[in-house]
């Protein structure tokens, strides 16, 4: 999928050129070009550079694995488009110089805009004219179809910010609110392991009561950032707050097979407890099993709205449940 989104990346861009041919101002007020270096992309043997830059947003902590984990719904979706820190303005004078020789060159119709572009992008840049930090903030997006749709229908391909934006979801300007939802679509949850039954074995006996005891996970984080920029960076931390657990088996019977599944796992049983569960029946024809599911509370530094409490199941635990046989003397 990845590649297919990037040739569509390329041929929209060529679109772009053409209609550029045909019109008179591109439909940006830009030509068809991104920057160089590593952060953009770049092609045609030196004559085009594309107009979109790689996102420079990073990921890390124990709660990263390098899969986004991110439903379409939940609270917490992260932008799919939005401006970040690209150039100073040494480095953005080189753009608009790089655009500027590309364009001329696509056709002797072509030079009096490309002319005309590069004087009034200059003048607009001429203003901070020294300034050392990354200033000029380029439009990217999360490599998605509808990441690409939010960037070619942007108003602008790069706009001027020297301060933190303010947290707002609404303006594209990515933000410290923005980078914990990242974070949160890229936190990956354990299930629950190492669940200790007593007896052990996997096998118990109808009427007794069956221990269950699920260890404490660790917290796990996720922290997004662009680096080298303080206030761009966000963590968000999932915290384990309560398990339930449920028992099913292989007969459908009234009354059901577990005689008691305790009130604290029913209720969300406090970490580090234990309860038990007692079966009313022998498993007879295949084991029963037992699922237990974690709850976890995420939180995010910047307060931002982290969507309801995700839980994870475990694997099925198989168990076998025998008659107790008792033995008669004489």
């Amino acid at each position: 999928m990845k590649a297919s989104r990037k040739l569509r990346k390329v041929l929209t861009i060529a679109v772009v050129v053409l209609a550029a041919l045909v019109t008179a101002i591109p439909a940006y007020a830009d030509p068809p070009g991104g920057g160089g270096g590593g952060d953009t992309g770049a092609g045609g043997g030196g004559n085009n550079f594309y107009a979109w830059v790689k996102a420079q947003v990073r990921y890390g902590g124990n709660g990263y694995d390098g899969t986004p984990d991110m439903p379409p719904s939940g609270g917490y979706k992260p932008p799919p488009c939005w401006y970040q820190p690209q150039y100073n303005y040494e480095e953005m004078f080189d753009w608009v110089g790089n655009n500027y020789r590309a364009w001329r060159r696509m056709g002797p119709e072509d030079q009096r805009d490309a002319h005309e572009w590069y004087e009034k992008t200059l003048a607009e840049i001429k203003p901070h004219e020294g300034e050392k930090d990354k200033v000029f903030w380029f439009i990217t997006s999360d490599d998605t179809d509808e990441g690409w749709d939010c960037f070619i229908n942007a108003d602008k391909y790069w706009i001027y910010r020297a301060t933190e934006p303010p947290i707002d979801r609404t303006d594209k300007l990515i933000d410290r609110g923005d980078l914990a939802l990242m974070a949160r679509a890229n936190l990956t949850l354990p299930e629950p392991e190492n669940i200790e039954l007593s007896p052990p074995g996997g096998r118990t006996y109808v009427g007794l009561q069956t221990v269950v005891h699920v260890p404490r996970p660790v917290d796990q984080e996720v922290t997004a950032q662009i680096e080298g920029f303080p206030y761009l960076t966000a963590t968000v931390t999932a915290k384990p707050v309560k398990v339930t657990i449920k028992s099913t088996g292989t007969l459908e019977e009234d009354p059901p097979h577990v005689l008691d599944e305790c009130p604290k796992y029913s209720q969300g049983m406090n970490l580090g407890d234990t309860c038990y569960l007692q079966y009313a029946r022998a498993s007879i024809g295949g084991p029963y099993t037992i699922v237990v599911s974690q709850e976890w509370e995420v939180t995010s530094d910047t307060g931002a709205d982290m969507g309801p409490n995700p839980t994870t199941d475990s694997q099925p635990i198989a168990i076998y449940v025998d008659e107790i046989q008792s033995v008669t003397n004489g």
